[in-house]
């Protein structure tokens, strides 16, 4: 496509500033990832508005159970992301992520946004292309960039990886994240048998990285598993519970714990292995002895052990780096589930649940927020629902996943498998599964307005504050629209939180809507209400229009929102 002069000047200025940045990175950086940072292109009218959020009425589900609203977001993930910067900053517990893998065949793509004719844009990213990695590493950051903005104080991102990626995404997340805030490299044993056809290896691993915003992450023992507790067979019936035989001898060696140990049955006198001592004292030993807490084999005549009981390990159990298929699944049986779900596979590379549902219960409390923005085939929100059943959870979770062509697999897959996953459904073996219930609603990506934040024009603001509306009720989980006018709209989360917006700067309805806000208050005033005016100033001038600001908010619009949206433009 030709271009004009104007436009190719524009972009000359732009590729000398990007040469100048490069040039200053370079000299500052001691240690860590360098690469050519290739401008992203998008839709010309997306790059030139401001992103918005817009329900698809239609798609909500919505059940009177008590259990969560889940969002499921349609649109390209950075626009998304950029929205959620403004609703959900410092909300999020845990991210997931599972992105394009850049093996050269996995349908990558990257719109290069400058003019070049050899690498047609936006078409797949081929593994022998000069800016493969440039490519994947600057369509990563961006999007990591913001997402570290979504993690609260405690959060925490779990991102899926294969090796050819691998070694770039751990020193990207390095300098995004921090590398102190690197917590582990966790192997996830994805295949249970290895591919004989394999022209070297076969690869039966894959990586997920684990990265938190502080050092106030919190991380749960998981479960113990039946298998587990299963080692604990013997019962002395000494009200002590079941037990199993255990090391009495550590590898730690102290010359104080180093004595011998007589079994009294047989007179016979252990020592500790060579290069280890007791775990303890004599004295205690002695008192473990007559207490029968020591245990020298069933006939009694072997060497010291100590019975461990289970009424006294930690109920639960450490997180290792090395997660096995029989814990987390495997490929197979992720196919297995969307294949029953949905008759024949609609999603090539799913993930299975047993996965996200130990990301989610190493890192998440009973209310935790948890987004995936590369939702695929949406097991994150299935896991979720699942694992809520299951302890009883009111974790809310968040999908964003784009179009991707005339297949719309977020409409067709992502939220038709949480669809049929909350309501119920008849599997491909006929069997009737029933549904785990839960609420859910459905947004878009959308635009206003005729530039972009950072020179929003008056026209502009007006515009983003007529259609601000469900960016604030996401921002406020308040997500059901109770009532909408010509002036305003009003917002509950079902519960005794209110959402008001004040849309327009005619002032005609404003008594009117100030009235209807505080007939939202019981007579206790325990409801919170959230009132977003819009205005030019402060919306502080409209505290006249309330009896009492007691548990009321005033916020103003649209300057918040821009105010996020430009620092991330810059």
């Amino acid at each position: 496509m030709e271009q004009t002069n104007e436009e190719l000047q524009l972009r000359i200025r732009e590729l000398e500033k990007e040469i100048a940045k490069l040039h200053t990175q370079i000299k500052k950086e001691r240690y860590g990832l360098v690469w050519l940072d290739v401008p992203e292109g998008f839709e010309r009218e997306t790059e030139n508005q401001i992103p918005i959020l817009e329900e698809v009425k239609d798609k909500a589900i919505k059940n009177d159970d008590g259990k969560p609203t889940h969002i499921i977001i349609e649109g390209d993930n950075y626009h998304a992301l950029t929205c959620l910067n403004y609703t959900h900053k410092g909300k999020i517990d845990v991210i997931y992520i599972d992105p394009p893998y850049n093996t050269g065949s996995d349908g990558f793509t990257y719109k290069d946004k400058r003019f070049l004719k050899e690498f047609p844009d936006g078409s797949p990213v081929p593994k022998d292309h000069p800016l493969r990695h440039s490519y994947w590493l600057s369509f990563m950051s961006k999007r990591l960039e913001l997402a570290k903005n979504l993690l609260s104080d405690k959060g925490v991102i779990f991102i899926s990886i294969d090796d050819n990626e691998q070694a770039n995404l751990k020193l990207l997340c390095d300098k995004i994240f921090g590398e102190n805030n690197f917590v582990a490299q966790a192997m996830w044993h994805k295949n249970y048998a290895s591919a004989n056809d394999s022209k070297t290896f076969s690869n039966v691993l894959d990586y997920i990285l684990i990265y938190k915003k502080t050092d106030k992450f919190l991380r749960k023992l998981l479960p113990r598993t039946e298998k587990q507790n299963s080692l604990y067979k013997y019962d002395s019936n000494d009200g002590k519970g079941l037990w199993r035989p255990d090391n009495l001898s550590v590898r730690t060696y102290s010359a104080n714990y180093d004595y011998p140990i007589e079994n009294p049955n047989t007179g016979v006198i252990y020592n500790p292995p060579k290069g280890r001592s007791w775990m303890t004292n004599k004295e205690k030993v002695d008192q473990w002895i007559n207490e029968t807490r020591v245990y020298f084999g069933l006939n009694g005549k072997g060497a010291p052990q100590l019975k461990r009981y289970l009424s006294e390990v930690q109920q639960g159990v450490v997180p290792t780096t090395y997660w096995n298929y029989e814990d987390c699944g495997h490929n197979d049986e992720a196919r297995r589930e969307i294949k029953m779900i949905f008759g024949q596979p609609p999603f090539d590379s799913p993930k299975p649940t047993k996965l996200l549902m130990q990301i989610i219960q190493i890192a998440t409390e009973s209310s935790s927020i948890i987004l995936d923005f590369f939702a695929g085939s949406g097991t994150t929100l299935h896991a979720t629902m699942k694992l809520n059943a299951e302890d009883g959870g009111n974790r809310q979770c968040i999908l964003v996943q784009q179009k991707e062509g005339d297949k719309n697999i977020c409409e067709s897959v992502t939220y038709e498998r949480n669809k049929r996953v909350i309501n119920g459904y008849t599997n491909a073996k006929s069997e009737q599964i029933p549904g785990l219930g839960n609420s859910l609603k459905y947004y878009k990506t959308a635009f206003v307005g005729k530039h972009p934040a950072k020179s929003a024009s008056d026209d502009d603001k007006i515009q983003l504050s007529l259609r601000a509306g469900c960016l604030l009720a996401l921002a406020e989980n308040t997500l059901e629209e109770i009532e909408t006018t010509s002036c305003f709209q009003i917002f509950s989360n079902g519960n005794r939180h209110f959402t008001g917006v004040y849309f327009t700067g005619k002032a005609a309805e404003i008594p009117t809507f100030a009235q209807k806000l505080e007939a939202l208050r019981d007579e206790n005033r325990r409801n919170k209400i959230s009132a977003y005016f819009f205005c030019w100033g402060d919306s502080e001038q409209f505290e006249d229009e309330f009896t009492s600001l007691e548990r009321i908010s005033l916020k103003p619009i649209p300057k918040p929102i821009l105010d996020i949206y430009q620092s991330i433009n810059n």
